[in-house]
């Protein structure tokens, strides 16, 4: 008998609360799911909440070297030197992480290239800064760049 109480009203109001909380659960899963698809571009490789790393070429900064101009991943923010500079570690980057999209870090350049379709496109606006100052001269940094460097530049 005792049994057969346990089976009436306290089980309906354990699976009610039990029905309440899943539901919780799923209705935050489903939010918080929603919430990171908004936080990420359509295409894939873009990720509106990445940060640049910095204001210039991560690598160059750390090893002394110079570069002609910036792209910034659009995955993970890593700001590398182009494919012109000598040292090229946008495109070392993407062949390391397999993150396929940059965007410009020029002042006035917005555009991003997709490494897998080697095609320029138009893009979201990712999170400030979108490019390295105004007064930070290209090549640059101001400071490191040999007189020779047109002759040091990839075609």
């Amino acid at each position: 008998m005792a049994h057969m109480l346990f089976l009436g009203p306290e089980l309906n109001r354990f699976a009610l609360q039990m029905d309440y909380i899943l539901g919780g659960i799923a209705l935050k899963l489903k939010r918080s799911a929603a919430k990171e698809e908004i936080m990420k571009s359509e295409r894939e490789g873009i990720n509106l909440n990445a940060k640049p790393s910095g204001t210039g070429c991560v690598e160059c900064l750390a090893t002394g070297a110079w570069w002609l101009h910036l792209r910034r991943c659009a995955e993970c923010g890593h700001i590398g030197c182009c494919d012109s500079s000598p040292n090229q570690h946008a495109s070392k980057h993407n062949a390391t992480t397999s993150h396929p999209i940059i965007n410009s870090f020029e002042p006035g350049e917005e555009w991003f290239y997709d490494y897998r379709t080697q095609e320029t496109f138009e893009g979201p606006k990712l999170p400030s800064p979108r490019s390295h100052s105004a007064n930070q001269p290209a090549p640059g940094p101001e400071g490191r760049v040999p007189r020779e460097w047109r002759s040091l530049l990839h075609e």
